[in-house]
């Protein structure tokens, strides 16, 4: 049987410092060493997972940005998008602005990832855009009005906000054809929700789903901890949470593993890859 093995990353593999533990990374880059199949599973961007991810030797392609991307490390090139309508996109902006609320828009132009914004008038997410330039190098690019760059192949909006804020239009983005929203806590900040909004074409199930048929794997294992999971949970035959994982995500596991920081995921798989060791003496 081939066999997939796919995991989350904050609150998952990383630490609460976002950071992948040394023994995570000697453990599953001995399991890749082994013959497993294993990659990652993201809401992270390009600009931050691929920095992050850079200790691991990680073979297969991963999925980013909730599903909306897949990128194909080895050949260092974006091999599957999910790009919102042109008309959707002024849409949203304008429930947006209606709000005063503000956004950051990603896409991917000319093959590279941008980050576009117009204001900074968010303390969240004035904060969110320093810290991720000072860590990550991510880049963002400031335009007049973010309706100037609706064509540029746009992928997804972000909104980092106190709940309350964000409540309001999240309910609204419910009847706007075109789109699917992920709404849900930051992990490293609980004061914030994280709100998401995607080509209704774009989930982690599809992109998990894209690299099962590409890869002809017969059975997928996933590992979650947050809302945005449930997604990959339905795409997975097995799915395992970690103990800090969100209630909701533990009730749907078949499974709990230990915590991101006593890295259950690398544990359990190194576990699993000894039992098949054993297995087959």
């Amino acid at each position: 049987m081939k066999r997939l093995f796919i995991s989350d990353l904050d609150g998952t593999l990383l630490n609460r410092a976002a950071a992948l533990n040394d023994e995570t990374v000697r453990i599953i880059n001995d399991c890749i060493s082994k013959g497993m199949d294993f990659t990652i599973s993201t809401a992270r961007t390009p600009a931050t997972a691929l920095k992050i991810l850079k200790p691991l030797n990680l073979k297969l392609p991963i999925t980013l940005m909730n599903g909306a991307v897949v990128y194909d490390i080895a050949k260092d090139r974006y091999i599957k998008e999910a790009c919102l309508d042109e008309i959707v996109v002024m849409v949203v902006l304008g429930l947006i602005k209606t709000r005063g609320l503000a956004c950051f828009l990603y896409a991917i132009k000319d093959g590279e990832f941008t980050a576009y914004y117009d204001s900074v008038g968010s303390t969240s997410l004035n904060y969110f855009r320093n810290e991720w330039i000072m860590k990550y190098d991510k880049k963002f690019t400031e335009v007049e009005d973010l309706s100037l760059v609706a064509k540029d192949h746009i992928l997804s909006f972000m909104l980092r906000e106190p709940k309350e804020k964000l409540d309001g239009l999240y309910r609204e983005l419910s009847v706007v054809k075109g789109v699917k929203t992920e709404f849900y806590p930051d992990v490293y900040n609980s004061e914030y929700y994280m709100l998401e909004i995607y080509s209704d074409t774009a989930s982690k199930k599809d992109a998990v789903q894209y690299l099962r048929k590409q890869g002809g794997y017969d059975s997928v294992t996933g590992f979650g901890d947050n809302l945005n999971d449930v997604s990959l949970y339905e795409a997975c035959d097995y799915f395992y949470a970690v103990s800090n994982a969100h209630p909701e995500i533990q009730n749907m596991a078949v499974s709990v593993i230990p915590s991101n920081e006593q890295n259950g995921v690398a544990r359990y798989l190194e576990q699993l890859m000894d039992q098949t060791a054993n297995e087959d003496e």
